[in-house]
């Protein structure tokens, strides 16, 4: 069972580079046995990555997009792993450095690659522009839909539509028999009409299948010219021109769409950057898939080659290795000696042909039918199933026994997952309780006092104009010292900017975890480097700060601004009549409540944290140009907190139209889970506020109402006469998805309320 990460320092660090099928298993075998002390990190281009044995069923319309892809992103947050959607531009091996297009370099003290391989074609002159490969997966599946439609449309037109596949190989002849049995489903035409869809498969060698035994080769051949496909072998490909196959022989092929599935192949880079290359160009490993120049480098899949025992790059041995990658990397940083992988000598080969048959092939082994089929469907949804379907988090929390009742602990446990970010914030009612019990400053230059609700403090200065000056700090929610800075510091620049104020400078408070001094300095400096930056942007200095030792990351602000009293935007002067505009999307409480416990897919979670980096600094200029009333940001209560704020000294209440509220991809479905921010259920305790909670109590959008939100995005209240522009320039401004949620009207009730539409 998966516990909770423990307070180990780091004392060294463990890169992932790639999300190969290999290291599918090394995330989950760190998630399963963690190594107090070793942080991880993967470093992958596709975070959605596709499992390369199920491509043919989705090219044959069993399966369908999510059917064959693993999320990365659930799974390396079961191995408390930091993850990074990046390309790297090199790796210094004498510094052990990573560089990478878009952020400071990343240090390692072993590394391990699972980069794959594309097709050897690409290196045929006109490959790149003209020909699609098999591989990179990901970037085939995005264009197979075209060409789907492409072929789809030519038929329907009583047109030709002509394919050419140039490879011998598994990919090729998988991919003739599901390209063609897709699109002739997709016509609803008899598999024996073959009249206008033309498919070739063009291949250098003087057998199809060479790899496999003879029965196979004999079969697929036959198989593939019983459906109508053309197969021309011993024909070497020299170029592909713009609707043109050339060949070395002279002859040339006239195609609508050209995929290459030849022999494999890997970038330059681990060459240039100096790790060993076997003969056929490949990593080359030793009997530990280690790298026999490097002992701090280990690979695995098919960039990499066993010395002395090479095997086809096959996924099968990719899936295999996965384990012994998995341990060896573990004992090669704990100092321990390292196991030999044995690879074996003949793998099982299951090749579709795309009408839910399948042919069996291993050393002289053949057989075919439903039933081959039917394995290959069991054996690939497992895979998937394996790396998606995750351990349930669970939390120990230790009470000695007698100190609470059993309801009191029964309580505590329901909310020990405790979240990080706004979801962290002391509940409302608690601070606002012992703020009212604190004195009050008796200086006349403080224009509010420490029980205002106000997103900032106010002093007036000699010279007529107000210093704005704000402080935050939250918990870090993603396991990336980068990507929380550029979020912590937009979200501390809020402040300020919502009461329509430019920062000036800014002092910081960091927290950071016990470490070695090595890696440590190496977080210090990620963390760093990433808010001057995004301080940079806005023009605002860092003048200083303080830091300190803690459990976890922490990242805060201390902002300065300055402004003319006359031009403050304060969250009490709404006007009946006036429209309220929210500027971003709700529902990050809940999205990072399911991070934490693996149920949140990378695409709602890049959403999400798309979403807060995103600063507030245009909305506030906009507001201020179309003369907003009262404006506020959203964070830790929640909408429906910050909405009584706003109510709290004006005789006004609020139409709020649910339905308009714009909500973050995947937030309405973790909601429907149930799966809330420990902060949720005190922010729900303003409900008595909300005027028909009752009739709305069921509508999927009323939790968001109390969903504490990082970063959050602004609420103003405009005149209702530039409303409609304010919108439209908000939206040009970059604010997609602002919406008008609702009108300020006069109070009607005994104290202020928020009313449901």
């Amino acid at each position: 069972m998966w516990f909770m990460k423990t307070n180990s320092p780091v004392v060294k660090h463990l890169v992932l580079l790639g999300g190969g099928h290999s290291h599918l298993a090394v995330l989950k075998h760190l998630g399963m046995k963690p190594v107090p002390g070793l942080a991880v990190t993967l470093i992958s281009r596709d975070i959605n990555t596709p499992y390369s044995g199920s491509l043919p069923g989705y090219i044959s319309g069993v399966y369908d997009y999510d059917d064959i892809h693993i999320d990365l992103r659930p799974l390396a947050q079961f191995a408390n792993a930091r993850i990074i959607q990046e390309e790297i531009t090199s790796i210094d091996f004498d510094r052990k450095e990573i560089a990478l297009t878009a952020r400071p370099s990343i240090s390692f003290d072993l590394l391990s690659l699972n980069i794959g391989s594309n097709p050897d074609a690409c290196k045929i002159p006109g490959a790149d522009r003209f020909a699609l490969g098999i591989k990179p997966i990901q970037k085939f599946i995005n264009h197979w839909q075209t060409l789907l439609k492409k072929a789809v449309h030519n038929i329907q037109q009583d047109k030709e539509y002509k394919i050419i596949i140039v490879g011998g190989g598994p990919a090729s002849v998988e991919l003739a028999f599901a390209a063609q049995f897709r699109i002739q489903k997709e016509l609803q035409l008899k598999s024996a009409d073959t009249s206008l869809l033309k498919i070739k498969i063009i291949s250098a060698d003087t057998n199809l299948l060479s790899l496999h035994n003879r029965q196979v080769r004999q079969f697929a051949k036959s198989e593939l010219e019983e459906r109508g496909v053309e197969v021309i072998l011993d024909t070497a490909v020299s170029a592909f021109e713009e609707t043109i196959v050339v060949c070395e022989n002279g002859n040339k092929y006239s195609a609508d769409s050209m995929v290459f599935a030849t022999g494999a192949s890997i970038p330059s880079w681990p060459g240039e950057c100096g790790l060993a290359l076997s003969e056929d160009g490949f990593i080359e490993v030793n009997a530990y898939l280690q790298s026999t120049s490097h002992d701090c480098v280990f690979a695995a899949g098919d960039a990499a080659t066993l010395k002395g025992e090479p095997r086809p790059k096959s996924g099968v041995y990719a899936v295999r290795q996965g384990l012994p990658l998995a341990k060896n990397l573990i004992r090669f940083a704990t100092g321990k000696s390292l196991t030999r992988y044995k690879p074996q000598q003949h793998a099982l080969a299951l090749i579709s042909m795309g009408n839910k048959t399948a042919i069996a092939s291993r050393n002289n082994f053949f057989f075919k039918g439903r039933s081959v089929w039917s394995i290959k469907n069991n054996i690939d949804t497992a895979f998937i199933r394996k790396y998606s379907a995750l351990p349930e988090m669970t939390t120990e929390l230790n009470i000695a026994d007698g100190l609470v009742d059993q309801e009191t602990e029964r309580q505590l446990k329901l909310h020990a997952m405790r979240c990080a970010g706004c979801g962290a914030k002391i509940a409302s009612d608690v601070l606002q309780e012992v703020l009212q019990q604190l004195p009050q400053s008796k200086r006349k230059d403080i224009l509010n006092q420490s029980t205002a609700a106000e997103d900032a403090s106010l002093i007036k200065l000699d010279d007529g104009r107000v210093l704005v000056q704000s402080i935050d700090q939250i918990k870090s929610f993603v396991n990336d010292p980068w990507l929380f800075a550029r979020i912590a510091t937009n979200h501390c620049l809020s402040d300020i900017y919502a009461m329509g104020c430019e920062p000036h400078s800014a002092l910081a408070i960091v927290g950071l975890p016990f470490a070695t001094k090595k890696y440590g300095r190496s977080q210090l400096k990620e963390l760093m480097l990433s808010c001057s930056e995004v301080l940079q942007e806005h023009k605002c200095d860092l003048v200083g700060g303080h830091s300190a030792e803690a459990e976890e990351f922490h990242f805060g602000l201390c902002i300065n601004g300055f402004i003319d009293e006359e031009d403050l935007l304060t969250k009490n002067g709404m006007n009946a009549g006036d429209i309220l505009i929210l500027t971003k999307p709700l529902g990050t409480g809940t999205l990072l409540a399911a991070d934490m416990r693996f149920r949140a897919s990378h695409q709602w979670m890049q959403e999400a944290l798309g979403n807060m980096e995103q600063s507030n600094r245009e909305a506030a200029a906009c507001f201020q140009k179309f003369g907003a009333t009262a404006c506020t940001d959203i964070t830790g209560f929640g909408i429906a907190g910050h909405l009584l704020e706003m109510l709290s000294t004006n005789n006004t209440e609020i139409e709020l139209n649910l339905s308009d509220i714009p909500v973050l991809s995947g937030a309405l479905d973790t909601l429907e889970q149930k799966i809330y921010s420990s902060l949720h259920k005190d922010n729900s305790l303003v409900a008595h506020s909300v005027f028909n909670q009752e009739a709305f109590a069921q509508d999927p959008k009323y939790a968001l109402l109390f969903d504490p939100q990082t970063a959050g995005g602004l609420l103003a209240s405009v005149p209702e006469s530039v409303a409609e522009t304010c919108l439209t320039r908000l939206k040009e401004s970059g604010y997609s998805q602002a919406k008008a949620i609702g009108r300020v009207s006069k109070l009607e009730a005994l104290q202020p309320a928020i009313i449901l539409q």
